[in-house]
């Protein structure tokens, strides 16, 4: 069942003009309808598949922050990535914040928990998938609750969603209770898509970056910044991913049907990522949020 968007959770602006149809490439095939808020230029997936119905679109082995089964190619990249990010944001996070207790929202599978309790962090988890919760090891699952309202710890140090923002239905509920678990020196970590990013402007509606109806909502900088003022947060930084323009591109290639979908997508994510030095607008950006 599809619910319809009257206030936008990232401004309360209540004027959306439509913007552009946008399929869903990965599964379903169906088209939906992006429109943008005139106050703070979030795009959202309006009108969408409710909770219990956007289930049904994450049904695959090749979701792969759901699941470890999928062994194409591009995917095998992405595991060989994700190993290397790992380290890089474990070091990110301690410029800003002293080792502590972590919670990561949205958590997957549990790879970046994993390795940060192996790095001295106290760490909590969120994953509301049953699929991804069930691949969670043995001795971390303790520590990963199914719903935030199941998790009884608060004073976090740091909370962490990467790429997890925009698939949360309850998007104002959800941060509101995260930013309340903060401590008074805690900062926040949201790593999101960028669609005013040079990929996502090269590949249009076959830019994977827009993945609906499991994304939600689809920002960019300015919708960072209305986002901030809302809750009552400052940005200390934003951060480039530069990974993510690569596996991005070759998503998006192989939407477009393309055989070469490797090759193509790194020349085409190296060229987003060089167009970006001068811009800013990187595939996807790190925001660094505090109280």
């Amino acid at each position: 069942m599809n619910e319809t968007v009257n206030v936008c959770p990232v401004c309360n602006g209540e004027k959306f003009v439509d913007s552009f149809e946008c399929p869903d490439h990965f599964l379903s095939k169906e088209i939906f309808t992006l429109q943008k808020c005139s106050n703070c230029d979030t795009l959202i997936t309006n009108p969408r598949p409710d909770q219990k119905s956007i289930v049904t679109y994450y049904k695959s082995d090749s979701y792969i922050s759901h699941s470890n089964q999928s062994n194409s190619l591009i995917n095998v990249i992405y595991k060989q990535v994700r190993s290397i990010t790992l380290k890089r944001k474990i070091k990110m996070i301690e410029r800003f914040a002293f080792q502590g207790k972590l919670l990561d929202y949205g958590c997957g599978t549990g790879h970046f928990l994993s390795y940060a309790s192996q790095h001295g962090w106290n760490i909590r988890g969120v994953e509301p998938d049953d699929t991804a919760r069930s691949q969670i090891t043995e001795n971390l699952s303790p520590y990963v609750a199914s719903s935030l309202p199941e998790l009884t710890d608060h004073d976090f140090d740091v909370i962490t969603l990467f790429h997890v923002l925009e698939h949360v239905h309850s998007l104002e509920e959800t941060l509101s209770d995260l930013i309340a678990r903060l401590n008074r020196n805690g900062v926040l970590f949201l790593a999101l898509p960028n669609y005013k990013s040079a990929d996502a402007a090269r590949y249009g509606t076959h830019w994977a970056g827009y993945d609906v109806p499991r994304h939600l909502y689809h920002f960019n900088q300015k919708s960072i910044f209305h986002l901030s003022k809302k809750y009552g947060l400052n940005i200390v930084s934003t951060i480039p991913m530069k990974f993510d323009s690569y596996y991005v591109s070759m998503l998006s290639e192989k939407y477009l049907g393309n055989t070469s979908s490797f090759l193509r997508g790194m020349l085409n994510g190296y060229r987003s990522n060089k167009q970006a030095r001068h811009t800013r607008e990187y595939s996807s950006l790190i925001y660094v949020l505090t109280k």
